[in-house]
């Protein structure tokens, strides 16, 4: 089974080396980078790595004559979103000339993790998938941000969150974030990032990006799909993560490609790097005293307790220690 990746990224040398050798070391044959309006080394990190295609994100023109992909080239330059779309299309089509049977599209901030515990190779993983099956859709696993400072994330962090919300409203766990424009505090999930997870798709199956995290085929019918395997998302999991995201963000619009409003804790973080004048250090104290978990609030989620005698289904942490092990056996001096 032969395995490719696209990403399209902003401003993530910090990330970007180390999620393409871990992903290469799972297996992956090719990985396409698109570079969206980046100013930092982020190529230049990577230009040795004879596996990866690099280039900068797709002109909308390219495709503006197939009137299926109208709502990405319409918007590409207002929403990163639509050109990410279309950087994913692109990379489908060069997929289909090398022989790809499987192509993943990600972050810089998210890696594939077929199994939690165990070193699990990515053509293993699709080796397991149904032939009918068009879509391999990974459920998300947010890092836990409780360090004010990682040198590598992705080797050093194990501890992620499950979940968003529970079914009982007794059970969901929430922060305080204080929002300097109001002087008023307000309660968020303690869930920061994406939902609704990211796909895998087979490719010359006729499918295309609905949103940068679902698809559908090409005459709007719905995919053959399934859940399996997780993506980790490493969602501003310190200081200085948080303010280089958010500063990415800082010319987004407040509304997705479909319309609907963009979540108010993200309009809330966007504005407090880019509008509320606070200075570097004043932004990691505030990532500090908000989004991360401090001490006693990790053992508490560890203990799993509420209303003091209940736990939660499922825990509101988990141990992941895969990513680790690739790290340790698979990665070395790079």
């Amino acid at each position: 089974m032969r395995v490719a990746l696209v990403l399209t990224v902003k401003n993530e040398e910090r990330l970007l080396r180390q999620n393409l050798l871990y992903h290469r070391a799972l297996g992956a044959e090719h990985i396409f980078v698109y570079f969206d309006g980046t100013t930092d080394g982020g190529k230049a990190a990577i230009s040795d790595l004879d596996f990866v295609t690099l280039q900068d994100s797709v002109s909308p023109e390219k495709y503006e004559h197939l009137t299926y992909l109208e709502k990405f080239t319409s918007q590409a330059d207002e929403h990163h979103t639509a050109r990410q779309c279309l950087n994913t299309f692109d990379a489908q089509q060069e997929c289909k000339a090398m022989g790809i049977s499987w192509l993943v599209s990600l972050d810089a901030d998210e890696l594939v993790c077929p199994n939690t515990t165990e070193i699990i190779g990515l053509p293993q993983f699709f080796d397991t998938i149904p032939p009918q099956v068009e879509i391999v859709y990974l459920q998300t696993r947010e890092f836990l941000q409780h360090k004010i400072s990682i040198h590598n994330v992705f080797s050093e962090g194990t501890l992620f969150k499950t979940t968003p919300t529970y079914r009982s409203r007794f059970k969901n766990i929430t922060k305080q974030l204080d929002n300097p424009f109001t002087g008023q505090q307000q309660k968020f999930p303690y869930w920061y990032g994406q939902t609704m997870g990211k796909g895998a798709i087979r490719i010359g199956k006729d499918v295309i990006p609905h949103n940068v995290h679902r698809y559908k085929k090409v005459d709007g019918l719905q995919v053959t799909s399934v859940k399996a395997g997780l993506v980790l998302h490493y969602h501003a999991y310190d200081a200085a993560d948080f303010i280089k995201k958010f500063t990415n963000f800082s010319e987004h619009p407040d509304t997705f490609l479909s319309g609907n409003s963009v979540e108010s804790i993200k309009l809330l973080l966007r504005d407090v790097v880019n509008k509320s004048g606070k200075t570097e250090t004043e932004l990691k104290t505030y990532f500090e005293n908000n989004l991360m978990f401090s001490r006693t609030e990790v053992t508490a989620l560890l203990k799993n307790k509420y209303l003091w005698l209940l736990s939660r289904d499922p825990a509101p942490l988990e141990e992941i220690t895969s990513v680790q092990q690739v790290f340790q056996q698979k990665i070395k001096a790079h």
